[in-house]
């Protein structure tokens, strides 16, 4: 059969020929004229060549190339996960020749620490975005490049200590706390401390305490105590773990004892230790040694509250409340004592001047809340509404002492107040 073109047919296999024809020195060259497209191009090309896939030096080139396009902001978006890309294609070509691939990574000054950095950067970027799921996948793909940097001796330690930190604080965030204590236990394991590493220590001893591993979570509260002596976080967890338990008791009051004396400006935990006092006052059996106790540690706390936050109300209520009830003890024990009778009188006459003095004690850390009630915007009850109950309770706690100590006027103005409350 006689060729009607041979010219043509000529030029077809030439251009074959040219297309296949891309070698690993074409791939040098375009690389050393910093020709990054065109050596992408060739790079890919050569590569799709299946008598190429074995070819160490290819493979390191794709990850030298595609480095250098992830570094420029107009290239970078073309490929996915550009970065991996490059870190994927070092591996291949170290899994085809170790010796050699780490000869090159070692003459060009290792640029495979770019991957490692500009991942963690990705993955920094998107924490303080508050993307914290992606960011953790960020940082995973940080930590494959820095295990391979770590396993050949080239830098880095066993526990990559920052980068694990904020994965691990990602995680957290996130809720994947599979994730998270992953990455702390290697930090707490590793025995590591200083600033900020304490969240580690306490956010394990959380999770395995709600996941009932006692061993676990004193391993690490242990851990956590060893190395920041002043965190009372062990301290409010066990504090906690007794209230749910046992509920109010003196073994209860012991360990509010103890976490105040290592945080002594603690508004809340103070308060917090003044009400658990009050409800075990009365509502509970107490003998009155006890009693006589419990009140005084119960001011006590309450004016160190008071004088921590003077604009916060609920001390103030909660002080003007232990001394109404105070009143209310006193007058129900002389129930019973006969005015005709010479030593009841007596007792009875006595026991009014303490309740007196008990129930004008109250008035005055109940009038400064009300003064601070009384300042309030709207808003500010809409967002606390047990705030609005407490406005009440100090108006009613008036209206009553003042019943009480006989203030006839004052009685019905705060009344007044108390019924336009409830209206």
């Amino acid at each position: 059969m006689r060729l009607k073109h041979p010219l043509l047919l000529v030029g077809l296999i030439m251009l074959t020929v040219s297309v296949i024809a891309q070698d690993i020195k074409s791939v040098r060259k375009l690389y050393d004229k910093k020709e990054w497209q065109k050596s992408k191009e060739a790079v890919d090309q050569l590569l799709a060549n299946p008598a190429e896939q074995n070819n160490w030096e290819a493979w390191y080139y794709k990850g030298l190339i595609y480095g250098q396009i992830a570094k420029m902001p107009e290239l970078k978006g073309s490929v996915p996960d550009i970065w991996m890309v490059s870190f994927d294609a070092y591996k291949k070509a170290m899994e085809l020749d170790e010796k050699q691939s780490v000869n090159f990574m070692t003459l060009r000054g290792f640029p495979i620490f770019d991957n490692y950095l500009e991942l963690q950067k990705e993955g920094n970027e998107l924490f303080n975005a508050q993307s914290y799921k992606e960011a953790v996948g960020k940082y995973k793909q940080t930590d494959q490049v820095g295990r391979l940097i770590f396993k050949n001796g080239w830098a880095l330690s066993e526990v990559d200590t920052i980068l694990y930190y904020f994965a691990g604080a990602a995680a957290m965030q996130a809720n994947m706390n599979d994730d998270a204590v992953n990455y702390f236990k290697k930090i707490a394991d590793a025995g590591i401390s200083g600033e900020g590493y304490d969240v580690c220590y306490r956010f394990l001893t959380f999770h395995y305490d709600k996941k009932d591993n006692a061993d676990l979570s004193a391993k690490y509260a242990a851990l956590g105590r060893k190395f920041y002596p002043n965190d009372t976080y062990y301290d409010k967890l066990e504090l906690d773990k007794e209230r749910n338990t046992n509920g109010a008791s003196t073994q209860l009051f012991i360990k509010y004892e103890t976490v105040i004396n290592k945080e002594q400006d603690n508004y809340d935990l103070r308060y917090s230790y003044a009400a658990e006092l009050f409800n075990w006052l009365y509502t509970e059996q107490t003998s009155a040694d006890q009693k006589a106790g419990l009140f005084d540690k119960i001011i006590l706390n309450l004016n160190k509250c008071i004088a921590i936050d003077p604009k916060n109300p609920e001390a103030f209520v909660l002080a003007g409340k232990t001394y109404y009830n105070e009143a209310a003890m006193i007058q129900e024990s002389g129930k019973g004592l006969k005015a005709t009778v010479p030593e009841e009188k007596k007792k009875k006459d006595e026991l009014k001047v303490q309740m007196d003095k008990r129930m004008n004690e109250a008035l005055s850390p109940l009038e400064k809340a009300l003064e601070i009630f009384e300042k309030m915007t709207p808003e500010e009850f809409k967002a606390e509404k047990r705030l609005k109950n407490e406005y009440k309770t100090t108006l009613y706690l008036l209206s009553e002492a003042h019943k009480f100590l006989g203030n006839a006027e004052k009685e019905k103005a705060y009344t007044k107040k108390y019924d336009a409350l409830n209206q």
